[in-house]
């Protein structure tokens, strides 16, 4: 760990991004999570793909739609109710322990809700040509 990176770290400004993605999530894996230090309760990391996008790009920039992150869910359990397709919304940013440190956002969950969604047929399959 080099002297720039010791001595510093980042804010991740939670609240924003779960507005721009829309705050619903599908659960691609889960891991538990326990806090090296003690300090954090147990929880279980959660790899999320993004399923909504609401944010504002420039021309050349693509949207995170499709993108995966990791999220920290500190329930005090290792099992939080959701298996892998699961779509969820997240609960209780915590701001207070959540940074962007070596280029990885450490984004920390107080809860986590799994959501019933109910996802579009081909409807454009049964149209009838004209």
């Amino acid at each position: 760990m080099g002297i720039k990176n010791r001595y510093q770290q980042t804010v991740v400004l939670g609240e924003q991004f779960l507005k721009d993605t829309g705050n619903v999530y599908r659960v691609v894996s889960k891991r538990p999570y326990t806090d090296k230090k003690g300090i954090l309760p147990n929880g279980v990391i959660l790899t999320l793909q993004i399923t909504k996008d609401h944010a504002v790009y420039e021309d050349s920039e693509d949207n995170m739609i499709l993108e995966t992150f990791d999220a920290t869910v500190l329930t005090g359990s290792h099992d939080v109710g959701l298996i892998k397709g699961d779509f969820c919304e997240l609960e209780d940013f915590k701001k207070e322990v959540s940074f962007y440190f070596n280029f990885t956002y450490l984004l920390r969950f107080g809860g986590v809700k799994k959501l019933v969604i109910q996802e579009g047929g081909a409807n454009n399959a049964t149209r009838k040509a004209t």
